[in-house]
């Protein structure tokens, strides 16, 4: 009876185990709302234009008024993200969903930085330069200070973690800023300007 309730009970800490897997892989690879213009190229439809609804290193789902079937291979390109390649593994009348394949870690992690990029961009409420959109300093910010005062000052460059700013005004080290939907506080002061860290 022991060695029956000991096989349970290791299947149990087995489907644990899976199930914990299973959740850090989706989390490693949630997808985040992004909005952008692409064009794509199936064998089944050729080209066709589509728009990114939302993106991840690992997946994405993009929106098309021709969509590819299920099981192909597509090619996308997005404003200011650039070349993904992936499989359909979903497809119905108003888009489809693609699973993203790399040659290297390399090619995702420049892939991670771009999605990255492109969110804080549109999050920040960034005026970018379209012809540039993923070049350092080519976007004005809004920067709202505790006591009202706005700072209009140009992105040197920003992550998921912080933002650099070029201005002539530089808050308070530890002064909190809001700049569109995100809120930090000013980490450092730089040479033509100040960095702020993002709160958590």
């Amino acid at each position: 009876m022991s060695n029956v309730t000991d096989f349970h009970n290791r299947l149990d800490r087995r489907k644990i185990k899976i199930a914990a897997r299973g959740a850090e892989e989706r989390r490693r690879h949630r997808r985040v709302r992004l909005s952008s213009p692409g064009r794509g190229l199936a064998p089944s439809v050729g080209e066709f234009a589509c728009t990114l609804v939302d993106v991840s290193p690992g997946s994405a789902r993009i929106a098309s008024k021709t969509p590819p079937k299920s099981g192909e291979r597509v090619v996308l390109i997005f404003d200011g993200i650039g070349r993904m390649e992936g499989q359909v593994v979903r497809a119905g009348k108003a888009g489809f969903a693609v699973h993203l394949t790399t040659s290297s870690q390399l090619k995702r992690d420049r892939l991670a930085d771009a999605i990255t990029w492109r969110f804080n961009m549109d999050r920040l409420g960034l005026n970018e330069d379209r012809a540039a959109p993923r070049k350092p300093g080519q976007g004005r910010a809004k920067l709202h200070l505790k006591d009202g005062v706005i700072i209009q000052a140009d992105v040197i460059d920003v992550s998921i973690s912080g933002a650099a700013f070029a201005a002539l005004e530089r808050p308070r080290i530890g002064e909190p800023v809001r700049i569109g939907e995100m809120k930090g506080k000013v980490a450092r002061w730089l040479d033509n300007g100040f960095a702020i860290a993002f709160d958590r």
